[in-house]
């Protein structure tokens, strides 16, 4: 009697938590990146002048910093109650029993994007990177998709051809965290009017570095 086998090769696994109750949060972490961005804006310290980024225009915090080293209450509290969490829960159901041989540790920075702002496609090739994500402290109000939206593109473009689609689109919310493989390549959508869009962004690395810069 013949047997079937079934395995799922180079899963795309994407997890999406939305913390509703995150508006005092959300405010403290703005209030971090936008002092941040006042004092370091166009200078060294600015990834996007640095020119290592697919950032277009706006601000990003500079690529020799992590975010999560800072001696910030709200950036702990961020850390350790919702990314931490659900980085766990992502890992878990991508690596099943192999997620407990994980000491997972978190890589961020922050970026900041205005009208005509926008990101280029790109993925995460972060040594020893196993999920990366985006974190939404902030949006433009009443902003129609696609603005603002990040955008997945299909890994395996010859599957198109089978019915399946070339693009994923997630809409962004205050409060919600988004959970991917490092691999995956996205991309925002530049917007258009007021306001800002304020993202947490973060790689979580399989073990913690011996060492790190504490900012």
């Amino acid at each position: 009697m013949s047997q079937d086998q079934f395995e799922t090769h180079f899963p795309t696994t994407v997890m999406q938590r939305e913390h509703p109750d995150s508006g005092d949060l959300n405010s403290a972490l703005f209030g971090l990146i936008a002092a941040l961005e006042d004092k370091y804006r166009g200078t060294e310290h600015d990834a996007v002048k640095e020119g290592m980024v697919t950032t277009q225009g706006g601000y990003q915090t500079s690529t020799r910093m992590n975010l999560f080293t800072m001696k910030d209450e709200a950036i702990a509290r961020f850390r350790d109650q919702i990314l931490m969490p659900a980085a766990r829960s992502y890992l878990e159901r991508v690596f099943e029993d192999q997620a407990g041989v994980l000491n997972p540790w978190p890589v961020g920075w922050a970026n900041v994007l205005r009208a005509g702002d926008w990101q280029g496609p790109h993925f995460h090739p972060t040594q020893n990177n196993v999920a990366s994500g985006v974190y939404y402290v902030r949006l433009p109000a009443d902003t129609p998709p696609p603005q603002g939206c990040i955008e997945f593109l299909n890994p395996i473009p010859e599957s198109v051809h089978h019915g399946f689609p070339p693009n994923r689109r997630l809409h962004p919310r205050e409060g919600k965290i988004v959970l991917f493989p490092p691999y995956y390549v996205h991309y925002v959508h530049p917007f258009r009017g007021p306001g800002e869009r304020a993202i947490i962004a973060f790689d979580v690395l399989a073990q913690r570095p011996g060492f790190e810069l504490v900012t």
